[in-house]
């Protein structure tokens, strides 16, 4: 198989009729459709400077072509193979109903110490931002098991 390939490279023109064709060949890594993309942009390189000189035996130049071509490989090669990640969900779930909980707390807790306004203020809120967020923790945890 690697003499085939040594051969393309060394011809690719006699194996394709365009550059973009090197692409669709499925049988050839990445690495091997550079190869032969680049031996045949010297040749097609060779090509342009015998014409410059009068020389050419009047071939089409593929030139640009394979330039195009060799810069979509490029990008090919840049692109992972990889399945995507999925976009990150809204926040939900425990996290967000034990946030939700410990906010309601706090507002009990403010409550708490406007209608009695002898109780040790820190305490207080501290204890009644623990059970709303405990409570708001295990409602979002009922749910989603709910839910499933």
């Amino acid at each position: 198989m690697q003499a085939q390939i040594d051969e393309i490279i060394s011809s690719p023109r006699q194996y394709f009729t365009r550059p973009d064709d090197v692409l669709r060949e499925d049988d050839l890594t990445n690495e091997e459709k550079r190869r032969i993309l680049e031996s045949w942009k010297l040749d097609e390189s060779r090509l342009a400077d015998s014409t410059s000189e009068n020389m050419s035996g009047g071939e089409e130049s593929h030139l640009r072509e394979i330039s195009k071509s060799l810069l979509q490989l490029k990008a090919m090669d840049k692109t992972p193979d990889v399945v995507r990640r999925p976009a990150p969900r809204p926040r939900k779930g425990i996290g967000l109903g034990t946030g939700v909980g410990a906010a309601i707390g706090l507002a009990a807790g403010l409550v708490l110490l406007v209608a009695y306004p002898g109780l040790a203020a820190f305490p207080i809120l501290i204890e009644t931002i623990a059970i709303g967020a405990l409570a708001g923790g295990l409602s979002a945890a009922l749910r989603s098991i709910a839910r499933a």
